[in-house]
């Protein structure tokens, strides 16, 4: 672990529990060694720092290209060594630096649904993107959904946040699982598949008001593994 990440890693504990009272669940679920991916759901500002915080491994996070431009939070996150993403597109270039990560063994983070509500929106998860899936094809690694609550009224005024306020945040961490990819269906098909499973995996960790559009699907929790794609090279789902 880099020493720059070990500083940040230790100055994100201290604000944190300042901010929040932070409950870990499943910590013990994850591996030791070897790559991972972990996608979660997302809720604010202070989701990644939350995830990440009490982990052993360094993390590789995907962030939103803007954040790189502001004063303090881009400096931070340049270096953590994050990830610049342009959301919305195929951003290629970032998709092939998180892949190659995660071919070199990296724990990566990545929020699937992209962006998160604000203000007064509801909570639920949206739908989500497909680039998640496209690394886990692509780079083999095992995934472990996260399932964050709490962090949506953290350094938000708009949610009834104030500086004296420690409101309850809780992380769950799920069994790691890998998608099984058949070839019977189309790269775009087995992607849509894999990254709604992601989802559900996701959502069924959640307390029914944070599951939003999955709501009534995870009711019948993913447990079989989503159905499988022929490779067709060059293919680059949005993030």
């Amino acid at each position: 672990m880099a020493w720059g990440y070990r500083i940040l890693r230790a100055a994100a504990r201290l604000v944190l529990a300042e901010q929040m009272r932070l409950e870990i669940v499943g910590i013990e679920r994850l591996p030791k060694t070897g790559p991972l991916l972990l996608v979660s759901n997302h809720l604010g500002l202070t989701d990644q720092f939350v995830i990440a915080a009490r982990l052993k491994h360094e993390v590789r996070i995907l962030t939103k290209a803007e954040l790189f431009e502001w004063p303090v939070l881009g400096g931070l996150a340049r270096w953590a060594d994050a990830v610049p993403i342009r959301r919305g597109e195929a951003d290629r270039v970032a998709l092939r630096t998180i892949r190659d990560a995660l071919r070199g063994g990296a724990w990566v983070l990545v929020f699937p649904e992209g962006t998160y509500a604000q203000g007064d929106e509801p909570l639920g998860m949206l739908p989500v993107k497909t680039g998640a899936a496209w690394l886990a094809w692509q780079s083999g690694a095992p995934i472990a959904p996260v399932a964050i609550t709490g962090t949506e009224s953290v350094w938000s005024p708009g949610r009834g946040w104030r500086i004296w306020h420690r409101p309850q945040v809780r992380v769950v961490f799920g069994e790691p699982y890998t998608p099984v990819w058949q070839e019977s269906t189309t790269l775009k098909e087995s992607l849509r598949a894999a990254a709604d499973e992601m989802a559900t995996r996701i959502a069924a960790l959640l307390p029914d008001a944070y599951r939003g559009v999955y709501s009534a699907q995870s009711l019948g929790l993913a447990t079989k593994s989503t159905g499988s794609a022929s490779i067709l090279p060059g293919s680059t789902p949005q993030v």
